[in-house]
Parts: structure tokens; sequence; C-alpha cells
């Protein structure tokens, strides 16, 4: 969207660990004409960036935590960051930090000692060139909105959806992934267009198309789009037709939560002009490669499974195969059954020991969720985890299996136990959101607990993404007293700044480096280069999937602090634990 300057004072955001520079900045361009907020700081600057939309940025190079180049690539990274002016301030002379700039994605540069009057005038020259560009951008902007897009809703038309369509389905195609097409159509539309007028019908569309964009952005499908790209992904094809892709599925039947999504969105009530009006949908599936390959096959398959929705009363999906049908909704009735389970707290907490790798003894344990569905019998949390996730019901199973926690550590108090600690695992979805510092003290007051008996056992996802916010919450659950783990480290991001910059106290490495960790040299080697790296960091390391003594001594042998696999039990429930704590054996024995 263009910025027009001519409404306020633009507002500039300085990033530069130094307060006295700060503070002389902020003097000159206020005295320019500028509003300015200040940033100490590249972290907060990136967390910062999103809330603010700063007009420009002037970025010192050389900062702490975060120097300017990365800053400026994580700002480029933002999707309102492409364009943003950025004016890095470098060191007078140096050349090398002047071709860096540039390659990180700095619009322009000023050396220090700074010239005040030059660099308001240079801050000026950007927001003019600025201006100037989003000119052209919205010029552009009106001629593809006229071409591609429908006026009335905003939405893809018919030729850009089929364009977009055929896209996606060559990037399918290369993928061997999996991608729907919704075709959904109103019902009783005819009626209320008739009825109350084809103003009001219009009106009616356009809220519709509002609750679906809203719906859809909301999805696992298209949480990772820009804002406004998913309007490419549906489209309202005439009247009162709408047509939606779903690309990167995992499971077919994943289509079916968002035509049920959909028609739960559309359940509310639309208020019009004074009237109260009722709408909902039909709504047809095909699938890629399943039911065609290319994109005008896969809308008239979509189309004639759409009929066969209101053939069978409205308000409803279908997919174009019948035994996808029955697959949808036999994953309707597992959800349903999930909503309840989180409802009625159906799940278990097991605990599988950890082990302290020199004396054998148990020194804590990993708490992990199990439940026991009444017709499906056992369900593995592999199964279960991602659908508590995907329906949005991640935070109040995470506050069960805090206070959960809480209240096993307090029973085990009771029992005379000595104290050990438990691992809780945390949700990468809602990370931020989930108010972890609050509801953790909470379990460790309520309960009597010293805080480090808790463990928040977070996954390298965690780090990578929101990392402003990620550190502040991770740096209050320090300041509580709890501790922080790393799992499966060495599968995702390994990112070695994540363990200079984030408050950690352990990294657990991952079974697949561990079971073959006697027969591989390469994985006996980055098991050996972990824990020295570990050790020089002075974090614990905690190694899992222990199945064999051989793994276990070559572990031992090299300084892994504890340990945690079949070899000394699996998961079992709180009881049993309890007794194995009670007995106190050493697992060295085992060895």
């Amino acid at each position: 969207m263009k910025k027009t300057i001519q409404q306020h004072a633009p507002l500039i955001q300085v990033v530069d660990d130094d307060l006295a520079t700060r503070l002389l900045m902020r003097a000159s361009l206020e005295k320019a004409g500028f509003r300015v907020s200040e940033a100490q700081n590249g972290l907060v600057a990136v967390a910062e960036f999103e809330e603010l939309q700063p007009d420009a940025i002037l970025l010192d190079v050389m900062m702490p935590k975060l120097d300017g180049f990365d800053t400026c690539r994580a700002i480029r990274r933002h999707s309102n960051g492409h364009h943003t002016p950025i004016l890095m301030v470098t060191g007078l002379e140096d050349l090398e930090s002047i071709h860096r700039s540039f390659d990180s994605g700095a619009t322009d540069f000023i050396t220090k000692p700074i010239n005040w009057p030059v660099l308001n005038y240079r801050v000026k020259y950007m927001l003019r060139a600025s201006e100037a560009f989003y000119d052209v951008i919205d010029k552009q902007k009106q001629i593809q909105e006229l071409a591609f897009f429908d006026h009335l809703t905003g939405l893809a038309n018919r030729t850009m959806f089929k364009d977009s369509l055929e896209l996606l389905l060559a990037e399918s195609a290369t993928e061997e992934s999996q991608l729907a097409v919704l075709f959904m159509d109103l019902d009783r539309f005819k009626t209320i267009n008739d009825t109350l007028g084809h103003h009001i019908g219009d009106i009616l569309l356009k809220n519709v198309a509002a609750r679906i964009n809203s719906c859809i952005r909301d999805s696992d499908a298209f949480n990772r789009l820009d804002k406004g790209e998913s309007k490419n992904y549906i489209s309202r094809q005439g009247g009162d037709e709408f047509t939606i892709m779903l690309p990167r599925l995992i499971n077919p039947e994943d289509a079916s939560r968002v035509a049920q999504r959909i028609n739960k969105f559309l359940a509310k009530s639309f208020k019009v002009e004074g009237h109260e009006i009722f709408i909902s949908a039909s709504i047809g599936i095909s699938i890629f490669p399943l039911d065609g390959t290319d994109a005008e096959v896969l809308m008239k398959h979509a189309d004639l499974a759409m009929y066969h929705a209101k053939e069978k009363g409205k308000n409803g999906f279908q997919f174009y195969k019948k035994s996808l049908n029955i697959k949808a909704k036999e994953r309707l009735s597992f959800e349903n059954d999930i909503r309840k389970a989180v409802a009625n707290k159906e799940f278990k907490l097991w605990y599988q020991p950890q082990i302290n790798m020199q004396d054998g003894r148990i020194t804590g344990a990993e708490s992990l969720s199990r439940w026991n569905h009444p017709i499906l019998g056992e369900v593995q949390p592999s199964d279960f985890i991602p659908s508590i996730e995907e329906l949005g019901l991640i935070i109040p199973f995470t506050d069960w299996v805090i206070r959960q926690a809480g209240s096993q550590q307090l029973d085990w108090l009771k029992s005379g136990i000595r104290p050990i600690h438990i691992a809780v695992n945390i949700s990468s979805k809602h990370f931020v959101q989930q108010q972890l510092p609050k509801k953790l003290i909470c379990a460790v007051k309520e309960n009597s607990l010293i805080p480090n008996s808790l463990e928040v056992e977070i996954t390298e996802s965690v780090l990578a993404e929101q990392s402003g916010e990620t550190l502040k919450v991770l740096q209050d659950l320090k300041e509580l007293g709890l501790t922080i783990s790393v799992d499966d480290f060495g599968t995702g991001y390994s990112c070695l700044m994540y363990l200079k910059n984030f408050p950690i106290d352990s990294i657990k490495i991952d079974r697949f480096f561990v079971k073959d960790i006697i027969t591989s040299p390469q994985d006996a080697a980055i098991v050996r280069a972990i824990i020295a790296m570990a050790q020089s960091l002075e974090l614990t390391v905690i190694a899992e999937g222990i199945e064999t003594k051989e793994q276990f001594r070559m572990l031992r042998d090299m300084g892994c602090d504890i340990g945690q696999g079949y070899l000394f039990s699996p998961a079992i429930p709180a009881e049993d634990f309890t007794q194995l704590v009670l007995d106190d054996i050493s697992f060295n024995d085992v060895a």
C-alpha cells in the first residue's frame, strides 16, 4: 500500500546501541519535522517493525546481539519490509561495510562522523524516491485489478484463478504434492436476491467474500502467505459461485477441514442494511492428481462434486471420489473426539526417565501425553498432537499439561520422593501467545515447587520464529528460575546464533544421530562435536533414543550428561515411575 507522507509527519526508526548517537539523531530529525522512534539494538528493531511500520530506518552497522547487516536482512524478509528505505550508518571510508550494506538490502549509506544537515536531506530524498516508487506500484496495481480481479469482491476473477491454479499445479507436479480445488455455491442466494433486491445481494456477496478470505487466511494452508496474496487463491467465478485452491496438502481429507471451517464462518448471521440474513454453502472438492492433472478438469470435477453436495441436503461438502468422503467423515469424527478429549481432560501424562550418565540414577523425566480412545484404543501422540495444533486447541491442551506436571510433582513430594525435574514439551504453535511465564509460575506456586523442578522443552523452530518476542518469553522464564531445553537438536535449523543469544540451559541430541552412533563414524563425529560445543557453552547435553549398552557407554565416554531411551525405560504411567524412583536403582548395572 502506498504511504501517504502528506497525511502526517513521516516516522523514522533510529536503530543504534549508543544512546548519545540516538539522542543526537532524534534531535536532528525532529528539528527537520520528522517523528522518531528509537531501538537500542537490531533484535528490538525487528520485533517492533511490524507494529511501527516506519517510513524509513536509520540503521547502525556495529551493534551487539544482531548487527546492522543481519537486521536489514531480517526486515527485508518481513511482508511489509521489502521496500522500506533503510539508511545504513557506517564507519568513515569503510568500503567493506558499504558493500555489505548494499548486499544486505540497504537503500543508501552515510558515514560517520555524521553531517546532520546532510542526514536530514538524505532522509528526505529517500522518502521522495519511495513515494515515487509507490506511485508507480499503485498505477500497476490498478491496471492489474481491472484485468484480473472481481470488481465487486476484490477477489481474483476466473482468469486470475485459472492462471494461478495452473502455476501451482506445475509446482505440485514437481514437488509431487497434492492440491485441492474447492467449488462453492451459496445455498438459497437466488431467493435472497429476488426477495431483497440486487443491491442487498451484492453487499451480501462482498461480506461472504470477506469471511471466506478471513477463514482461509487463518488456515494452515495459507499462514505462510503475504497479506493479500491469498486473494489469488480464492476467486469469484461469477454470481454466487466461488473457487478456492489449497496447495501442498498432507492428506486429501485436510481439504474437508477447510470446507467445514468455511461453513462454520458463514453460519453466523449477516447484517445488511437492517436485514438479518442467514446463508450457507455447498462445496465440492477435487484433488490433484487423484481427480485430474489440469486446471480445467479439476474445476469441472469440483463443480460436479458441489452439485452432489446440494443433492445431499446443502450446507455441506462432497469429494469427487466417494472413497474420500468416507475418509473425510472418519477424520471429522476423530477431530470431534479430540475436541471432547481436550475439554474433558481424557489425556494422561506418562513419564520417561532421564538418567545421569555417570552414576546411572534417575535425575528427571520427560512428560509425554497419552490418549486411550474409547473405540480406537491407544492413539499415538504423533497422530493426535498435530490435530490438536490444527484445531486451535494447543493452548488449552498445554495449560492442562502444565497443571498436570505441577500437580504430579506435588504428589511425588508428598510421597517422599527426592526432588526430580519434569520436562514439559511446548508446541511451536502460538508459542508467544501461550503466556507461558504466567502459567508456569502459577503451577510452581500452587504446588509449592522450586522453579527449576519444571523444564520447558522447545524445538529449534520456536527460536527461529518471532525471535524478538520469543526471546522476551524465554528471558521471563529464566528470571522465574525455570530451565530451558532445545529438543531434537541437529535436525532443524541448528543455528549457533540461537545458542548464543537465547537463554538456553540444555540441548537434546535427537535419536536420529544416536541410533547409528556405533556403526556410523559420521554420526559419532557429529555427536562428539555437539557435546564439545555444548560443554564450551556450559550447556547440559541430553541424548535421547538410547537403546543399547554400546550406545550408552560411547555417549558416557564422550561426556554426555543425561541419557534417555528404551535401554532404561519407555514412558510409563505416573505410579510406575514413582516406584522406579523409590527403588533408587542405578542403571549403570545395565551397562
